[in-house]
């Protein structure tokens, strides 16, 4: 028979003081392109425009079970 797995709907958040991101080798331009790469991405799953990499996809989860 198999039980049921007590489980808890609960998130830890690390709070901390807001950082230099300088030390880490990023700079505002990086971060932008970054924002400009998440909207475009945003757009294209809005509009039914985004394609799905189905080999990258098959591959990193393969890779992930090895």
């Amino acid at each position: 028979m198999i039980s049921k797995i007590q489980t808890s709907n609960v998130a830890y958040i690390q709070q901390s003081a807001p950082q230099d991101d300088s030390s880490k080798g990023i700079n505002k331009t990086d971060k932008t392109e970054g924002v400009d790469k998440v909207s475009a991405l945003k757009e294209q799953i809005a509009n039914g425009t985004y394609k799905v990499d189905l080999a990258k996809t098959a591959q990193a989860a393969a890779e992930e079970l090895i």
